[in-house]
């Protein structure tokens, strides 16, 4: 067997008191010396008489020389078989000594661990917790096994749809629309009417914004719905001609809302004129189609224009329903926002 180079020959032994290694020289002359002695005895004899012939001396030294080079072989695989045995044994003993270190590792943590634990025990109050803090999580822990979710009978506001009413005539510019004799305004009539739809919408938890007939906020508005409130002529008709009734319309060139925009329409309409008695006239004007404020807002806003009456054959429901028109406004857009909403009956 090969020597290993990982235990040089030079290392210490391992047991200090073992007995010291002898030297493969010393061994060698030993050997030899026996040797030599057992096979011509004669050499001794002749070393203490002289007499002993040189024939005789001179066998012995042949053998000699030739006994010399096998006791050698033997001598230096001997101690190379002592060097294998003496590493193996180290190596034993390093791997126990690993294993041994890991147990008792082990062994320190587990009884650590345990000790702590134990005086963690002895030392924790009964009540660690409070008296008011453990009834708190015991109600809670008995309500969360039975609690059932209790639905509301109020309208959940829906704050991401807004509506935008357009006051008529209304702003900085002073622009009073249409003027009856006796001083009355058309943008008096429909701001007051505006504030109560929005006062109503409002209340169904929409957000509304009550704009003027050019406010800024116009630009690029986009709501889920927008309507224009306005009020007819008061001119007398030739011929003594009463001209009553409401208009309603939506832009004739939008493309993209088209279909939302006379939804919205039709909702107002029927709404409006159930509430007021008020029948819906034909023939509505470029104004109406064309106004200024459908080209101004999103494309994708639903808005309507809305005459609420002549300001002459219908002056009494627009100065003393107002908030009749207002409502039934309201349940319109109601009508187009929340198919199905219960609306408020007309009043009798």
């Amino acid at each position: 067997m090969p020597d290993d180079p990982r235990f040089p020959d030079d290392l210490p032994p391992d047991n200090p008191q073992a007995e010291p290694e002898i030297p493969a020289s010393v061994a060698f002359m030993e050997l030899m010396r026996q040797q030599a002695a057992k096979a011509n005895p004669t050499q001794t004899t002749a070393s203490t008489h002289p007499q002993v012939t040189h024939e005789a001396a001179s066998v012995p030294a042949t053998n000699e020389g030739q006994l010399t080079e096998a006791q050698r072989a033997q001598a230096l695989e001997e101690q190379r078989i002592l060097r294998v045995k003496r590493r193996r044994a180290r190596r034993r003993r390093q791997t126990v000594g690993v294993l041994g270190g890991i147990l008792r590792s082990l062994i320190v943590v587990t009884i650590a661990a345990g000790l702590t634990a134990t005086i963690f025990t002895w030392w924790t109050p009964s009540r660690f917790i409070a008296e008011d803090v453990q009834v708190g999580l015991s109600v809670a822990l008995a309500t969360s096994q039975v609690a059932t979710v209790v639905p509301t009978g109020l309208p959940t506001p829906n704050w991401l749809r807004k509506v935008g009413i357009v006051s008529g005539h209304r702003g900085p510019e002073g622009d009073p629309g249409a003027v009856c004799p006796d001083g009355l305004t058309e943008a008096e009539i429909n701001f007051a009417v505006a504030q109560l739809v929005v006062r109503n919408l409002r209340g169904r938890g929409y957000s509304v914004d009550l704009l003027d007939e050019f406010d800024p906020r116009l630009d690029n508005y986009q709501a889920a719905a927008l309507v224009s409130i306005h009020a007819n002529t008061c001119q007398e008709w030739p011929g003594g001609e009463i001209v009553s009734g409401f208009l309603i319309s939506a832009a004739a060139a939008r493309v993209t809302a088209r279909g939302n925009d006379e939804i919205l329409v039709n909702c107002i309409a029927q709404h409006y004129g159930q509430a007021t008695g008020l029948q819906r006239r034909d023939g509505v004007t470029v104004d109406m189609t064309d106004y200024h404020t459908f080209r101004e807002i999103h494309a994708v806003t639903p808005a309507v224009i809305i005459e609420l009456g002549f300001m002459l054959a219908d002056r009494p429901i627009l100065t003393g329903r107002q908030d009749v028109m207002a409502q039934a406004i309201t349940d319109g857009v109601l009508c187009f926002l929340e198919p199905g909403a219960a609306v408020t009956p007309p009043a009798g």
